[in-house]
């Protein structure tokens, strides 16, 4: 149990409303993913290489609401929210409404891992860049910069014409399509040792207010991982990023799994009573989110690998680096 190189990983791509006849590419997507993700961990052992490079796969896609493709704007822009997590250090790297950038989650990334570094004259690094900051930030790291166009797929393109049209005459049904593309993509990798890290990556619910920032940039909300003496416990939510941002679904989560006997009926008792039936969430018709969890004891080498969900889908997939990739 002492090879940091073998491990666990999971991936989504999003709480929502999948079309079924695209359930394979999004499987195959998935499987993708986390080989990739498994390979990684099994050539350098970091766990935080490993969630980074599982999510870009992701956001490569243009089948995801991340990175290339993502939903559009109201001004027809592309801008996107990303975050990650390190369990062992609990550092954290965010960034929101960042345009320009071909994988957003590389950017939280080397956020997360600058907290370590002392600036000059005492000033504090930052966690969390959004907007211009961030993509000035990206091109100072040499972080790939495209022009913005170029992260605006053919498909992203054709369905945000479509429901600007329809916005002023018929709100329900701009309404209807959001609930199909709310689908932010993230991972989760623990090795044998117990670390742990999570990731998150959005392009934000359709035809958002251009600056707007959801829960794949908000601490707590779209990723957590923390290794303790005893678990060490990861999640990554989707859904609607409002919803998951006023119930912190992703630390609610992973504190409720924690320190359980039975961790599958903790993560239904807090879907139900933190999220579904939140006193922060009272009056909406519909509470839309899912996420993916985490549990493992270093200790006895056991784990778990939990997910729910209030939407009508969630595609998941998960590997262990000894084994072939799983898809549900």
């Amino acid at each position: 149990m002492s090879n940091n190189k073998e491990g666990f990983i999971a991936v989504h791509v999003g709480a929502g409303q999948h079309s079924a006849s695209l359930k394979e590419k999004y499987q195959k997507l998935c499987r993708d993913a986390c080989k990739v993700g498994a390979q990684n961990l099994k050539s350098n052992g970091n766990v935080l290489d490993a969630v980074v490079e599982a999510v870009m796969i992701l956001e490569d896609s243009p089948m995801t609401n991340a990175g290339f493709g993502s939903n559009l704007t109201l001004n027809g822009t592309v801008e996107c929210d990303a975050s990650v997590m390190d369990g062992s250090s609990l550092q954290y790297g965010a960034v929101g409404a960042v345009s320009g950038i071909k994988n957003p989650v590389l950017l939280a990334k080397h956020l997360c891992e600058q907290q370590s570094i002392k600036f000059a004259y005492g000033r504090i690094p930052p966690s969390f860049l959004v907007g211009n900051g961030a993509h000035i930030w990206a091109h100072e790291m040499g972080i790939q910069i495209l022009p913005p166009e170029q992260l605006i797929s053919v498909k992203a393109q054709k369905i945000y014409k479509h429901y600007k049209r329809k916005l002023e005459s018929c709100s329900a049904e701009v309404q209807k399509c959001a609930k199909k593309r709310m689908d932010t993509v993230g991972a989760i990798c623990v090795d044998n040792n117990g670390n742990i890290a999570a990731a998150c990556s959005s392009g934000g619910i359709i035809l958002k207010y251009p600056g707007r920032v959801g829960q794949a940039g908000v601490w707590g909300c779209g990723t957590w991982a923390c290794k303790d003496t005893s678990y060490s416990v990861g999640t990554s939510t989707s859904g609607c990023g409002e919803h998951l941002v006023r119930t912190s679904l992703a630390r609610t989560i992973a504190e409720a799994i924690s320190d359980t006997s039975c961790p599958t009926t903790s993560l239904h008792r807090a879907m139900s009573t933190d999220f579904i039936d939140s006193k922060f969430l009272c009056g909406l018709e519909q509470k839309l989110g899912g996420v993916i969890a985490i549990r493992y004891s270093p200790q006895e080498g056991l784990g778990d690998f939990l997910w729910s969900h209030s939407t009508n889908s969630m595609i998941i997939g998960y590997m262990n680096t000894c084994e072939r990739a799983s898809m549900r």
